[in-house]
């Protein structure tokens, strides 16, 4: 009976370690998202490596090939679809952020530059 109730805790906490917190974040995680990153490649060591090493209002995102705390964002509800296609003309950004977009639509990467599209959800 011992073992099964050692097992159980076991389980348990391996299974809590794994979970992400009903909000989708995972412990220590600051709400928001971070801002596209369109920077380019700087050889600069990581300035945090979460989000708890940032002050309030800032996130720890990667930004010109480095993890850095930069202000965060509002995201909306859900992620962005993959985009199969590969770009022939140059990159044009049609948004920045979400809330450049209607509705729930999110701005998201694609080949070509971000753009407006519908959430997936789950």
């Amino acid at each position: 009976m011992k073992i099964q109730r050692f097992l159980l805790l076991v389980a348990l906490l391996a299974l809590g370690s794994q979970v992400l917190s009903v909000s989708g974040r995972r412990k220590g995680e600051k709400h928001g998202g971070c801002p596209p990153d369109d920077k380019p490649c700087l050889s600069v060591p990581d300035q945090c490596t979460g989000d708890s090493q940032c002050p309030s209002g800032k996130k720890c995102c990667s930004q010109a090939c480095f993890r850095q705390c930069v202000p965060r964002v509002s995201v909306k509800p859900g992620r962005c679809p993959k985009d199969q296609l590969r770009c022939l003309s140059p990159v044009k950004h049609l948004c920045s952020q979400d809330f450049d977009c209607s509705r729930e639509k999110r701005c998201c990467p694609t080949a070509c530059g971000r753009d407006c599209r519908n959430p997936v959800r789950g």
